[in-house]
């Protein structure tokens, strides 16, 4: 491996681990009154946790979760981990999401734990409701507080008309495209009945031609052998034809690709070689044989009706655009919320800014990811019982370096892709968040959010020159189909972009915002502490 590439990787996994460190301290100094024994409980975790890695044969297996297994970059990325301790689990990518998990669970658990340290436990913890009645509450209504902040803001966004509008239209748009899949399933069994008719009046072409030689005569047994096979090869479509419309599925698996394969084999011997046409029915022959071989029922392969593949398709369609539209108007209401003149939810619940502030933002995360995932559900269930098929086994057709397609099932892919999207939600709630707390505006929180996201996406479309680069945006994952079976790697040209660097990508997104969002929250506090 390179120089050039090795950097990159080493770079990443430097900086995470650093970061990793100072949050061990930091957590650590909540707990501990001096420098001196903060530092040296740091140092036993991290060396003790090295030490671990490296010596303790049992825990092998176990290595590749642990953050400290990544402190030496060189060795994870070349390789030399992996084979050292004989855990193939120990690679880069691992490593980015270890590392980040460890450093987003640390860094919430200093920021809320900093509000309990051993210096205000010595202290009585008062908190005053309102001036008026001058009401106080010891430490053990905090909690109650903390949930009456979560009832009160999520009976406020979740029960609005509006949202509830969005979520049924979202649902409708998914059931009318349904139907119209739905409407085309016979495309199989119109092309079969096209070609019978286009050989018939090719047998007539060629007879009419074949009358214009003597018979016995070299062309004329040529003009033949032609009617001959033609008439075969409609014998061969009549036979598929019947079987279809009998729902022998069977009979048409076996029968179909080896129709197929004679039509690509024609086409090679063809002077003009249709690639495309090539392409086109070796990707049927796959798709057939996978049926065939798990003994699934037919869908059109471009109009897919059941459970998982609908949903899929319809993910790989459009369904991004709208699902990012609705998280981002549900985000714009909720983190606004606090800042709707005539509302004072402080008052309501009295909570410390610092948990104030991980309340709000983790019920923004909640929201989007169970919004994703109910509209997903949502539109699997209703496809499911459409249909009687959830789908969860059907073909998802991909194709190689080389040109090779190949068939994985639904619920394989769906995993990947589902992933990818979960992360992406979580990204783009944290974005919402950080224009909220500097905009303040839900209105123009959600135009501001549309105009970023969506122009981020597009961009790479638009501006060739920046398609090279287009793996490095979080906003180019929000595709996650098309990311998962590398259509936009090849529709921008950039074999960067995959589901590994996808979620590279959003990690360090996810940690990189979340560290401007405690800078944006410690500087507006400081900023009310002086103008008292």
């Amino acid at each position: 491996m390179s120089f050039a590439s090795l950097l990159l990787p080493f770079l990443v996994l430097t900086i995470l681990s650093i970061l990793l460190i100072i949050n061990i301290i930091a957590f650590f100094s909540t707990f501990l009154k001096r420098n001196i024994v903060c530092l040296l409980f740091s140092l036993a975790v991290i060396l003790g946790g090295m030490w671990v890695t490296t010596n303790i044969v049992p825990l092998a297996k176990i290595t590749h979760i642990l953050p400290t297994t990544y402190f030496d970059a060189l060795e994870v990325i070349s390789g030399e981990m992996m084979f050292t301790l004989g855990n193939a689990n120990i690679n880069f990518i691992n490593g980015v999401i270890v590392l980040t998990i460890s450093n987003l669970v640390l860094m919430a658990a200093y920021y809320f734990f900093s509000d309990f340290s051993w210096k205000k436990k010595k202290k009585e913890k008062v908190m005053v409701v309102s001036n008026d009645s001058k009401e106080t509450y010891h430490n053990d209504k905090a909690t109650k507080a903390t949930w009456g902040y979560i009832k009160f803001t999520s009976k406020r966004v979740l029960c609005r008309k509006s949202n509830i509008v969005m979520i049924l239209l979202t649902v409708v748009v998914a059931v009318v495209f349904l139907l119209m899949n739905m409407g085309n399933q016979s495309k199989l069994e119109e092309t079969i009945k096209g070609q019978i008719i286009n050989n018939e009046k090719y047998i007539q072409e060629v007879q009419k031609e074949q009358s214009e030689h003597k018979k016995g005569s070299a062309e004329y047994i040529n003009y033949g052998n032609l009617i001959k096979d033609s008439k075969n090869d409609n014998e061969d479509y009549k036979k598929v034809l019947s079987s279809i419309e009998k729902e022998d599925w069977e009979t048409v698996y076996t029968l179909y690709p080896k129709i197929l394969e004679k039509q690509i084999t024609d086409l090679k011997h063809n002077e003009s070689e249709n690639i495309d046409g090539i392409q086109f029915f070796q990707q049927q022959i796959a798709y057939f044989e996978y049926l065939q071989e798990h003994d699934l029922a037919y869908e059109n392969i471009d109009f897919p009706i059941y459970g998982l593949s609908f949903t899929t398709s319809l993910t790989k369609i459009i369904l991004p655009i709208i699902l990012t539209i609705c998280c981002i108007y549900l985000l714009a209401q909720f983190f606004t919320l606090d800042y709707v003149k005539g509302l004072d939810i402080s008052v309501l619940y009295p909570l410390q800014s610092k948990k104030t502030f991980l309340t709000k933002l983790m019920l923004g995360i909640v929201f989007t990811v169970v919004m994703y995932s109910v509209l997903l559900l949502s539109i699997l269930l209703i496809t499911t019982l459409f249909t009687g098929n959830a789908g969860l086994q059907q073909p998802f057709m991909l194709q190689n370096s080389e040109g090779v397609w190949q068939a994985v099932s639904m619920i394989s892919m769906f995993k990947k892709w589902f992933f990818l999207g979960v992360l992406f939600t979580i990204n783009l709630s944290i974005f919402v968040y950080i224009l909220s707390f500097l905009i303040r505006e839900d209105m123009f929180v959600l135009i501001t959010a549309l105009l970023v996201i969506l122009g981020f996406v597009y961009l790479p479309k638009l501006v060739r020159g920046i398609a090279q680069y287009a793996h490095l945006f979080p906003t180019t994952y929000m595709d996650s189909v098309n990311v998962a079976d590398g259509f936009l790697a090849q529709q921008y040209g950039n074999t960067s972009i995959s589901i590994s660097t996808g979620i590279s990508v959003l990690l360090v997104s996810i940690v990189v915002q979340f560290i401007i969002c405690i800078i944006l929250n410690n500087a507006y506090k400081l900023r009310k502490i002086r103008k008292r």
